[in-house]
């Protein structure tokens, strides 16, 4: 903030505040006003009100320290009748605080609300497909983020968000680093940020609930950003039909990218003779995670080998699948990643 408009309103309180105590007031609707209007201004230049409310108790301590020294020095006596005024300091603290942090909100609020706004319009906007719009970019710039950097996007389920919640994780989102935007759209909660990590924004989320969420790939530019929330939110649907945890693009894009045409392609993957046997599955997950090494494979399920090549033909038998097949495979695992019913592997 500029250094001469911080002095000139402090001062004119503090003349304000020594006026009313040579009156013996209390603050009149203009002091209040006048600190209302420092609330305003404070908020708009982005200061936190817990820093301005300190700042105003710390300027009392000192005006109230140096009339106590000044009292001492000219006479003792009067120093014992400036305590007579202890009550009425406290309560002009009181007051004007109050009046800080009335004003602090009320444009604290206000901007909210307006980035609330705005980023409904830009998450309008990525959803139509108007990334190359001027109107887009400035949309980006009015939220912080620049247009052509890298995004990413993280969807959650917006039902366990009710408005006060939504506000905290907002507020917390913006004390950290980097820029984002936290907006709802129908049942979801889309996140769109700009330099800070997936990891953090999830650990706030995990702080309110238990995480369900679709993490998208990062991207570049605002068509990155349409394409990392379409990430997140296939990704998401992933994370409710395997009932929960968190999915990212990255790992599961092949399910994520099928997962709306599940209908079209249930007969090419219709695991429904194997799921009853999870353990079926986990041999396949882990012959796909393993680099198609059986040997590797039962390492990881801490069984012989023998046993992962038991249950791949097994698979086979049930499915008509064979793992050991790249059309095989991809069925295999897609199949399972449909099936809600089937555990995660290692259950």
């Amino acid at each position: 903030m500029p250094r001469p408009d911080h002095e000139a309103m402090v001062r004119e309180h503090i003349r304000g505040l020594l006026a009313g105590l040579a009156a013996r007031r209390l603050p009149a609707r203009a002091d209040a006003e006048h600190a209302r209007a420092m609330g305003r201004r404070r908020a708009q230049q982005g200061v936190a009100v817990e820093e301005v409310l300190s700042a105003y108790h710390l300027g009392y301590r000192d005006v109230w320290n140096t009339l106590l020294s000044r009292a001492h020095t000219e006479d003792p006596g009067q120093a014992a009748r400036l305590l007579g005024l202890v009550n009425l300091v406290w309560a002009w603290l009181r007051v004007i605080t109050i009046a800080v942090a009335d004003g602090h909100a009320e444009t604290t609020r206000a901007r909210e609300e307006n980035r609330i706004g705005l980023g409904h319009e830009l998450l309008d906007a990525l959803y139509a497909g108007r990334v190359t719009a001027e109107s887009t970019e400035l949309l980006a710039h009015a939220l912080a983020f620049d247009p052509h950097a890298e995004f990413q996007a993280i969807c959650c389920p917006a039902g366990p968000w009710p408005p006060a919640d939504l506000d905290v994780l907002r507020r917390r989102l913006r004390a950290g680093p980097g820029t984002s935007s936290a907006i709802t759209r129908g049942p979801v909660l889309v996140i769109v940020f700009q330099r800070t990590s997936a990891e953090r924004i999830l650990d706030l989320l995990s702080r309110h609930t238990s995480p369900m969420a679709g993490v998208g790939l990062v991207r570049p530019g605002l068509a990155g950003a349409a394409a990392a929330v379409v990430d997140a939110e296939r990704s998401l649907a992933v994370a409710q039909r395997n009932g929960g945890g968190v999915v990212r693009f990255g790992s599961e894009w092949l399910a994520a990218t099928l997962l709306p045409h599940m209908d079209r392609l249930r007969q090419l993957t219709d695991t429904t003779a194997a799921v009853e046997q999870p353990h079926l599955c986990d041999a396949v997950r882990a012959f796909a995670d393993n680099g198609f090494s059986v040997t590797a494979s039962a390492r990881a399920l801490h069984v012989h080998p023998n046993t992962v090549k038991y249950r791949l033909d097994r698979w086979k038998q049930h499915t008509g699948w064979d793992p050991r097949t790249l059309d095989g495979l991809q069925r295999s695992l897609l199949g399972i990643a449909f099936s809600s019913s089937v555990p995660e592997a290692g259950s």
